[in-house]
């Protein structure tokens, strides 16, 4: 099948892959056609990065100096902006880097998807999910960038260097509304589905959950939970299919790690703590969300944060 003019990869491999690795080979085939090297940016650097963006980007984004022929043409976008600041490479690629990224995604999504790439930009860095490397722009890189990834790459922002960059944003308008995603990031999420659950939570006005809350268990270890909500002494759950998958659960098959999720929470519950758990299915809602939650227990104010 052709992924681009002159490019073409046998069906069967091409549906062996998943979506983002797809659109990786299609990023590839488009840098291999251009005559000067593209510098991805966006969406397209954020999955190289492993920030949180909710799906697989259908465009591809690069910046570009001049938009001459349009700014949306045959599958890719182009972002006016400098060929040499906030540049690294990755592989064959030549994306922006983390900051620049980072703070081009938080400026333009609505909050509560604005805090989920946010939050991953702060998240420690895992040595072991390190699976894209990133150097200068005119050095050489090792590897290939891998589009599918377990982590966020490369070591965290920090806030204050995102409050400068926010600071330096052209329209007050831009500067305020980039500052409340920054101001109320946290490296402390676990997933996007947490990021957006949190944000979500906020502009309805429930109250601050405590995240990751530490539980001691009936066999002294310990366990934690998404959100804690202590004076409804309630525990919170975001229930994404990635969260049994994860590289840090204990081996075993998904019913296996089904039981034990299971037999955690019974422990937990048998301290008297109630649980609320909920997929993407309702996050996606906001109707469902909020009745979810407010069955759940927890109070809400009467007007809701626009954002």
């Amino acid at each position: 099948m052709r992924i681009r003019q002159g490019i073409y990869v046998d069906t069967s491999e091409w549906e062996s892959l998943s979506r983002p690795a797809q659109y990786g080979l299609r990023a590839e085939a488009f840098r291999c056609l251009t005559p000067v090297e593209p510098i991805f940016s966006y969406a397209t650097a954020a999955l190289v990065w492993g920030l949180w963006i909710v799906g697989t980007p259908t465009a591809l984004h690069v910046r570009t100096e001049a938009t001459a022929g349009g700014r949306n043409r045959n599958g890719v976008v182009r972002h006016i902006g400098g060929a040499s600041d906030g540049v690294v490479r990755c592989g064959q690629l030549l994306i922006s880097d983390k900051l620049t990224t980072t703070m081009q995604l938080i400026n333009k999504l609505s909050f509560p998807y604005a805090v989920a790439v946010c939050d991953s930009s702060l998240r420690p860095m895992d040595n072991k999910g390190q699976v894209n490397h990133f150097v200068p722009p005119g050095r050489e890189s090792f590897g290939e960038a891998v589009w599918v990834t377990d982590c966020p790459q490369g070591p965290p922002l920090h806030l204050d260097d995102l409050k400068t960059a926010a600071m330096a944003l052209p329209s007050q308008a831009a500067r305020t509304r980039t500052l409340a995603v920054i101001n109320f990031a946290s490296a402390l999420s676990g997933s996007a589905g947490e990021s957006i659950s949190r944000a979500k939570m906020h502009l309805m006005r429930f109250p601050v959950p405590v995240l990751q809350k530490e539980i001691t268990l009936r066999d002294g270890s310990t366990a934690f939970v998404d959100f804690w909500f202590k004076e409804q002494k309630l525990a919170g759950e975001f229930d994404g299919k990635a969260k049994y998958m994860r590289r840090d659960w204990s081996g075993g098959s998904m019913e296996d790690r089904l039981w034990n999720e299971k037999r955690r929470e019974d422990d937990i519950r048998g301290q008297g703590v109630r649980f609320v758990r909920w997929t993407w299915q309702e996050i996606n809602d906001n109707n469902r969300f909020e009745m979810l939650l407010r069955q759940a227990g927890l109070p809400q104010t009467s007007t809701r944060k626009q954002k």
